[in-house]
C-alpha cells in the first residue's frame, strides 16, 4: 500500500497511537458510525492526520483528514460550537462532528480533529445510521465537490489505516504506541450482527458486572465513546449531540434501519442486566425501548438478568445475634417464559421491629433486621415490619417520544399487586427507590426504579394478621389497572406470637428429658 508513496522523518517527533476502537469493540451494528481516536503528540512542524476505511473489497471508501492551522491543531474557526446544543457543552473542548472546514459542515472528509492541548485526535467515521439526518453525509471531489457517499459500511470486514502527512502532503513515519517508527497503523474492525451486554453503570459495581458478564460471555459492551458523546479522561471537558449518540446506541441494541445485510429487528439479540434502571436513563428510554418497540421483550433472543438477593451486596445487623452480616447477589437469569408465574420474582425478604419505608431499600449496612432469601415462605413475629422485595418482567406497551431520536418513553409497566388470603387483601403498587451510601458515608437516592419492588407489611398490618400460617395469592396489574396474565404466585406467610422464643425454650426441655431418662431425683433446670 505504502512502495508508491514518499515517506520522509518528520522534522520532530510525532507519535500517535490507536485507543479506540479498542480490542473488544471492533465489532459493530451495520451502518453504525464510529470513532477513531487516539494518542497524539508532535514536537516539529505541523502535520495532519489522515484516517482511511477499506471496504472487504480493498476498495478505499472513506478519506478523512484533518486540517490544522501553524500551531498544529484544529482551529477553533473551523469548527462551528453552535451545532452542539450549548447546555450539552462543559468544558474548553471542539466537537469533531461541528467541523466546518474545508467546504463547509456538509463534508464527512474533514471531521478528524487534532488537540495538541488534550494529546489526542478524533476522527468521526460515518457508516450510514444517520444519513438522512446529519446532513453531513458526503465528501469532496478534487474541485471541493460535495457527492454523497455511495456506500455504506454494513456486514463484511473492513481496515482502518490511519497515517501522518506534512503540509505538502507527503507521508511522514512516526512513533506508534509501542515505541516503534511506522508508516501508518491499521485495525481490523467488522460489521454485522451483535449481541450486547446492557445495563446501568451506576453504581461502578454495576457497571464492572455488565462488562464482566460481556467478557465472560463473548457479548459487546459498551466502553467506547459513541459518537456524538465524547470527553476527555477525567471527564472536565466534553459533549453529547444526542441526535447523532442515541441512534448509534439504538442500533446496536435492534437495528430496523433498511439497507442492512445480516442485521434485522428479527435477528436482534441482548442481555440486560435489570437493576437501578432509572425511568429518564439510557437504558430505558434508548435500549430496553428499542426492545419494546420491536416487540422483543418475550422473545428468547432477549435475556434478562437479576441478583438473586435483589442487591449487588447487602449488609445489616442480624437481630438474633447483633453480628453485622453481608449478603452478595448473584447475576442470575429471568424464569423462562414457560413458567406461570414468569413475570414476577421475589428476591429477599426483612423483617424488623424498627419501620421499613414501603418501596425503599436502605444500603445502610448498620440497620438492625432479619433477612430471609427464601421470601416465598416468609415468617415473621407479629407487630414487625416485613419487607418483600422483588422484580417483573416487562410487558407489552407503547412508547411515547421522549423529544429526540431513539429516544421514548416507556408507557406501561407492572405496577401494583395485590395480596389475597381469605377474608384479608393488601394492595401495593410503585416502583423502587433505591438509598445509596457515598464513600463519604453521605446517602443519594435513586428513585422510581423500573421493574423493582418493595412491598412492605406495616407493624400494624401484621399486629392484625392471625397466628399461624396463611397463603396469600398474588396477581400483578399494569399502570392502566389491568390484570397482567402470567403474574399470578403464592407467598406463605407464617405469623408467630410476640412473645413466641421457640429456640429459647428447646435447651432446657431437652435437659429435662435427658435428665428423667437416667432416672435423677433432684433436676434443677436453668432457663437461658
Amino acid at each position: 500500500m505504502t512502495a508508491s508513496l514518499c515517506i520522509i522523518p518528520a522534522a520532530g517527533e510525532v507519535s500517535l497511537d490507536i485507543i479506540q476502537p479498542s480490542a473488544d469493540e471492533t465489532h459493530f451494528a451495520e451502518m453504525r458510525d464510529l470513532y477513531v481516536y487516539g494518542s497524539f503528540a508532535n514536537t516539529g512542524d505541523p502535520v495532519d492526520v489522515r484516517v482511511r476505511i477499506y471496504n472487504p473489497d480493498g476498495e478505499i471508501i472513506r478519506t478523512l483528514q484533518s486540517q490544522v492551522d501553524m500551531n498544529g491543531e484544529t482551529p477553533s474557526s473551523s469548527v462551528d460550537m453552535g451545532l452542539v446544543p450549548e447546555n450539552l457543552q462543559w468544558g474548553d473542548i471542539l466537537a469533531v462532528e461541528a467541523i466546518t472546514e474545508p467546504y463547509g459542515y456538509a463534508n464527512g472528509g474533514n471531521k478528524v480533529l487534532v488537540s495538541k492541548k488534550w494529546g489526542y485526535y478524533l476522527a468521526l467515521v460515518q457508516g450510514g445510521v444517520t444519513k438522512n439526518s446529519s446532513g453531513m453525509y458526503s465528501e469532496a471531489d478534487d474541485n471541493g465537490n460535495l457527492i454523497p457517499y455511495s456506500e455504506d459500511l454494513t456486514a463484511g470486514v473492513y481496515r482502518i489505516v490511519v497515517d501522518v502527512l506534512d503540509k505538502n502532503g507527503n507521508n511522514i513515519r512516526f512513533i506508534n504506541g509501542t515505541g516503534e517508527q511506522v508508516d501508518s497503523i491499521e485495525l481490523p474492525i467488522s460489521f454485522g450482527l451483535t449481541h450486547a451486554s446492557l445495563g446501568m453503570f451506576r453504581p461502578d459495581q454495576n457497571r464492572e458486572n455488565v462488562i464482566s458478564y460481556a467478557r465472560l460471555n463473548d457479548l459487546r459492551s459498551y466502553i467506547d465513546w459513541f459518537p456524538g458523546y465524547f470527553q476527555i479522561s477525567g471527564g472536565s471537558a466534553g459533549y453529547q449531540i444526542p441526535a447523532i449518540w442515541q441512534p448509534n446506541n439504538g442500533i446496536e441494541v435492534v437495528n430496523s434501519l433498511e439497507g442492512t445485510i445480516l442485521d434485522t429487528s428479527g435477528s436482534a439479540e441482548n442481555t440486560l442486566l435489570m437493576y437501578n434502571l432509572g425511568s429518564s436513563s439510557t437504558t430505558v428510554q434508548v435500549e430496553l425501548a428499542q426492545i419494546l418497540l420491536a416487540g422483543l421483550e418475550d422473545s428468547d433472543k432477549t435475556t434478562y438478568t437479576y441478583y438473586d438477593t435483589g442487591e449487588i451486596s447487602y449488609a445489616w445487623i442480624d437481630v438474633d445475634d447483633g453480628i453485622s452480616k453481608t449478603l452478595c447477589g448473584v447475576l442470575t437469569r429471568y424464569p423462562d417464559i414457560s413458567d406461570p408465574d414468569f413475570r414476577v420474582i421475589y428476591t429477599r425478604a426483612d423483617s424488623s421491629e424498627d419501620p421499613i419505608s414501603p418501596n425503599t431499600v436502605s444500603l445502610l449496612p448498620n440497620l438492625t433486621k432479619s433477612v430471609d432469601t427464601s421470601p416465598y415462605d416468609v415468617t415473621v413475629i407479629r407487630g414487625e415490619y416485613l419487607a418483600l422485595y422483588g422484580l417483573t418482567r416487562p410487558i407489552t406497551t407503547t412508547l411515547s417520544d421522549a423529544g429526540t431520536p431513539y429516544r421514548f418513553t416507556v408507557d406501561d409497566q407492572i405496577l401494583r399487586f395485590t395480596y389475597t388470603c381469605g377474608d384479608a387483601e393488601y394492595t401495593f403498587e410503585g416502583l423502587l427507590t433505591r438509598v445509596f451510601v457515598n464513600p463519604d458515608g453521605s446517602l443519594y437516592p435513586a428513585t422510581n426504579t423500573n421493574y423493582e419492588f418493595g412491598h412492605v407489611f406495616t407493624a400494624e398490618d401484621t399486629a392484625n394478621m392471625s397466628v399461624g400460617t396463611c397463603t396469600y395469592e398474588v396477581k400483578g396489574y399494569d399502570a392502566n389497572g389491568r390484570y397482567v396474565e402470567n403474574t399470578r404466585t403464592n407467598i406463605t406467610i407464617t405469623v408467630l406470637p410476640e412473645e413466641a422464643e421457640p429456640q429459647a425454650c428447646m435447651l432446657p426441655l431437652s435437659i429435662l428429658i435427658a435428665v428423667l431418662t437416667i432416672g435423677c431425683s433432684v433436676i434443677i433446670i436453668r432457663k437461658l
